[in-house]
Parts: C-alpha cells; sequence; structure tokens
C-alpha cells in the first residue's frame, strides 16, 4: 500500500517533502497489527492458538501443530514438512540448532527461543528447510526431548515406526541440551552411548549395532569459532599458524593421523625453544598443509581445492 500510494504522487510532491496523503511503513504495521487482532479468536493470545489447533481441519499446510501453557510453548510442523523431513534425512544431516533472537523480551518473562530441526535443501545454493520448530522459554533436555519425540511420533504416524530411526547423521552446535535431546530421541541412546557406537566407528571396531546408530557431528563451524578464540589467547603470535594447524585436524582421515598431527602441533606450540625435534614435527605441519593445498602464510594454493576441502 505504501509503494502503491508513493507511485501515484507527483514528482514535485515528493521532492517537497511531502507525505500527507502517504501513511508511513509504521502506520501501515501498526494497522496491520490491530487487524490481526481482532481476527483472533480469543483475546489472550495462547487461548487464541489453543482454538486455532482445536479447529484445524488436518490440512497438509496446518503448521500449527500444539499449544502449551506451562511452560509456554508452542510445535510448528506440517505434514509436507515431515514428508521433506523422511526423504532428506535417509541421506543426509539432520541439524538442531536455536535462536534467542526472534521475540522481544518483556517484563517479569523468562527468554524465548527459538528451536528447529533442520535438513540441507537438495538443491545446490538453496536456503535449509526447517521442517520442525519450536517456540518456547524452557530450556531443559527434557523439554527439547519432548518437541523432538512429539515430531516423530507424527512421523511415525505416516510413515511407520521404523521412520523413528531412519536419520542418518546428527548436527548440532555442541550445546549439551541439544546434543543429550537428539541422541535421546533421534539415536535412541544417551550421549554417553551414542560417543562409544561413534568411536567404535572411527576406531575401525564397529559392529553391526553400532552403524546402527546415527553419527552425531558439532558443527565444524562452532569447533573453528572456538578455535579462533583460543589460537588468539594462547598464541597471539602465531595466530595464521595456529589456525591453519586446527584446519588441518580436520583433514585427519584416521584417529593416528589426529593423534600425530596433536603430537605435532604440541610440540612446536608448547615447546620453549627449538631444536631438531621441532623442526621435525614443524616439518610435518608443513606437509600436512601442502597435502589440504593450503600455505603456512594462509593463503589457498587454488580455489577448488578449498572448495574441496570444505566438502571434505
Amino acid at each position: 500500500m505504501y509503494l502503491e500510494k508513493m507511485s501515484k504522487m507527483d514528482d514535485d510532491v515528493v521532492q517537497s517533502g511531502c507525505r500527507d496523503e502517504v501513511p508511513t511503513p509504521q502506520v501501515l504495521r501498526n494497522i496491520a497489527l490491530e487487524i490481526r487482532k481482532k481476527s483472533r479468536l480469543h483475546h489472550n493470545e495462547i487461548m487464541s492458538l489453543q482454538l486455532m489447533v482445536a479447529n484445524k481441519k488436518n490440512n497438509p499446510e496446518d503448521v500449527l501443530q500444539k499449544v502449551m501453557l506451562h511452560p509456554k510453548g508452542a510445535f510448528l510442523w506440517s505434514s509436507k514438512s515431515i514428508e521433506i523431513f523422511q526423504s532428506r534425512c535417509r541421506e543426509d544431516l539432520v541439524y538442531l540448532d536455536a535462536t534467542g533472537s526472534i521475540m522481544k523480551k518483556r517484563k517479569c518473562l523468562p527468554p524465548f527461543c527459538i528451536y528447529e530441526l533442520v535438513v540441507r535443501n537438495p538443491w545446490k545454493t538453496c536456503s535449509p528447510l526447517p521442517v520442525a520448530t519450536y517456540l518456547t522459554c524452557d530450556h531443559t533436555t527434557a523439554s527439547v526431548t519432548y518437541f523432538l519425540e512429539a515430531f516423530l511420533t507424527d512421523v511415525a504416524r505416516d510413515f511407520g515406526r521404523k521412520a523413528m530411526h531412519s536419520a542418518v547423521m546428527l548436527t548440532c552446535d555442541g550445546s549439551m541440551v541439544l546434543m543429550q535431546a537428539i541422541c535421546l530421541a533421534l539415536a535412541k541412546k544417551n550421549l554417553s552411548n551414542t560417543i562409544n557406537h561413534n568411536y567404535n566407528i572411527t576406531s575401525g571396531k564397529g559392529n553391526k549395532e553400532d552403524f546402527e546408530v546415527p553419527i552425531l557431528h558439532r558443527c565444524l563451524s562452532y569447533v573453528m569459532k572456538n578455535a579462533k578464540e583460543i589460537c588468539k589467547k594462547y598464541a597471539p603470535k602465531n595466530y595464521h599458524l595456529a589456525m591453519h594447524t586446527v584446519g588441518v585436524f580436520t583433514t585427519a582421515t584416521s584417529l593416528k593421523d589426529l593423534s600425530d598431527m596433536v603430537q605435532s602441533a604440541a610440540i612446536v606450540f608448547g615447546s620453549p625453544c627449538s631444536g631438531e625435534n621441532v623442526k621435525k614435527h614443524f616439518h610435518n605441519l608443513q606437509l600436512w598443509m601442502q597435502k589440504a593445498n593450503v600455505d603456512v602464510d594462509g593463503n589457498a594454493r587454488n580455489s577448488k581445492a578449498d572448495e574441496d576441502l570444505k566438502v571434505n
């Protein structure tokens, strides 16, 4: 409406700064807010949401699934998003993330947070797809687990009980609440048992039971973010070298390779003075960096190799 009315104004009027005939965007937002309030089924927001749940007709587009009073919260997903989740989780990773920047803080209320279960878009360069959303002020393992279990119950209703165990790879930011919740709901194991299963696979001792448990990943971007803080604090004079060293860790393909890399890094950065042993291990780090197509001074040898490293 704002743009439409602006387009109908004469250029002379616009240049003069007169806007009497065009409501400002903020005025239009206030009008839209008042209209939404009048269209509610109840003057209380929570009661209005509960009535919406009670009156839904089970259409594939219905998103609001459940509203809770204590603690306040809402579950959001649809039949279509369940179908997307089921088709993607069998061949790609499932990501659980949280953000607290959605709702404004209110007096006498705990902070609200949005938890979202996300799958990658099958089309390259396209945005990830959130398949289930949880708005809540209760940031506990039990609360997030209940959300995931409720979603998986609807998945099982549409695709059978085996669908509740179909995820192959799980990723989160390293939060204990998120890691424990996704293990309990999606791996059907506690966090300790899931890590043990994943370790057996990594060490080459995995059996059939180990491979039936989804792989739990901590998001690499958060790992590198923590590494950035650590390198700035403990190796400020050799920051770029330290960051490339941590980057080399991510290219390890076995526990032995990772152990060798960590040992060389510890000797290079931890030795009080230089010597033959330090030079030897520094040379090892250089070889690993060259193998990963990264120069010690911080420049990638070529963009294709850098892209391949990201994919790996």
